[in-house]
């Protein structure tokens, strides 16, 4: 009985020995997994990793968890930051860089020869600068920059995006966005160029530097779509209301809006010129600046189509009232106006000169006028309270003309006015004849 009661306090000593033991280690490794207010570090060649993360000789830097950075410092680079708070950067003398980011206020940078700067998520922030870049940045209030050389920035989705390719001696260029709203797509420097966005509102998407340009929108309202300066040129928005699409800057030239209403398109600036918007109501399109010439409306009614300068010259709006063409600016040369729909509509050609034309088909309360010609030609056709004006050569269509002075009321003279008056009667051979007062009295002769 004795050795039995001995024995059992010494189990309960190696017991309770155990207990505090394991519960130690729980504690101790508890504590081993608590987060710390620093971040979770790397380095690697640049061996440890001090005041979150830096490295170099061939460099490699990773940093996870709340605010967490990583370095890298230069040649073949690499850093990656995951985690709230991240920011990647490589730098000092940048040669193959990539930098990383992901996370709420992810910052990523990387610099130098080949560049490539990715950040991901919220509050993202991605540049690159020089040589062959790529910035891409994924995240709502999103910015994407990358320059230099090849360029390229994107940015992919959500709103309040700004995404920036090319500056300083820039080559090819690019910058897209692709969703959302309140996006700013730009790119600056010459050459190549380009800038796209796809969806979303209040987007301004803007090409500046000349070459091969090019600028677009498709989708969303308030937009403005332009291109400045020379080459290439180009500027397309497709849907939506309240747009202004610009191309500034001559050589090839162009501007088009699809759908929607009160939008401006204008092309300024020499050469291939055209200004086109396809639907709605409401709209300005002009181009101004000489040769190829062209601005054109299809359908809608309160358009406004303007081309005003030399060359080829042209201006076409088919449908709806309201309507106000114009055509032939400095120089004029071939000219050419047309409006089919009816209302409102006020048409000129060559203003000075050479080919002229004019026209409205079915439209009241019409103003045409076409020329100092060579050629000249007016217009309306199913008429309404017109104005017709040629100013010769030939030809003025309603109050039908050829040659000679165009008629300028609706209204039909068919009395000339020098021998207007009274008219008195008199028989020729059994049959009455009535002359103007004043007049002979008229013959019979055959």
């Amino acid at each position: 009985m004795v050795a039995i009661s001995i024995v059992k306090p010494r189990y309960k000593i190696r017991g309770g020995l155990a207990c505090a033991v394991t519960s130690g280690l729980l504690a101790s490794a508890g504590l081993g997994l608590a987060p710390t207010a620093n971040a979770t570090c790397a380095s690697f060649f640049g061996i440890g990793g001090g005041a979150e993360c830096s490295s170099s000789l061939f460099g490699v830097a990773l940093a996870i968890g709340a605010g967490a950075s990583a370095h890298a410092d230069g040649f073949f680079g690499a850093s990656f930051a995951v985690g709230t708070g991240a920011a990647a950067t490589t730098s000092t003398g940048d040669t193959l860089t990539l930098a990383t980011a992901v996370g709420s206020n992810a910052s990523a940078e990387a610099h130098g020869l080949l560049g490539a700067a990715f950040a991901v998520r919220t509050n993202s922030t991605a540049t690159t600068s020089g040589a062959l870049t790529l910035a891409t940045a994924v995240g709502k209030t999103v910015t994407a920059g990358a320059h230099g050389l090849l360029g390229l920035a994107l940015s992919v989705g959500g709103h309040d995006n700004a995404v920036v390719s090319g500056a300083p001696g820039s080559i090819v260029n690019l910058a897209t966005n692709l969703f959302g709203s309140n996006n700013e797509v730009t790119v600056e420097g010459g050459v190549s160029n380009r800038a796209t966005n796809i969806g979303g509102n209040h987007n301004t998407v803007t090409t500046q530097g000349s070459s091969f340009d090019f600028t677009r929108n498709i989708l969303g309202s308030g937009n403005t779509v332009t291109t400045t300066g020379g080459f290439g040129n180009g500027s397309q928005n497709l849907f939506g209301d309240g747009n202004t699409v610009t191309q500034n800057g001559g050589t090839g030239n162009g501007s088009k809006n699809l759908f929607g209403s009160t939008n401006t398109v204008t092309t300024t600036g020499g050469s291939g010129n055209l200004a086109r918007n396809r639907f709605g109501g409401g709209n300005s399109v002009t181009t101004v600046g000489g040769n190829s010439d062209l601005a054109s409306n299809l359908v809608g009614s309160g358009n406004t189509v303007t081309s005003l300068g030399g060359s080829r010259n042209g201006a076409r709006n088919i449908g709806g009232s309201t309507n106000a063409l114009s055509v032939g600016g400095p120089g004029s040369n071939l000219n050419f106006v047309l409006n089919v729909g009816g209302g409102s509509s006020t048409i000129s050609a060559g203003g000075p000169g050479n080919f002229n034309a004019g026209f409205n088909f079915f439209g009241t309360t019409n103003t045409v006028a076409a020329g100092p010609g060579p050629f000249a030609l007016a217009g309306t056709v199913f008429k309404d309270g017109l104005t017709v004006t040629k100013t010769n050569p030939g030809i003025a269509i309603n109050n039908f003309r050829i040659g000679g002075t165009a008629l300028r009321s609706g209204k039909t003279s068919t009395v000339p006015k020098a021998h207007s008056g009274p008219v008195s009667k008199s028989s020729v051979g059994g049959r009455k004849t009535a002359n103007a007062a004043g007049a002979t009295t008229g013959s019979d002769k055959k």
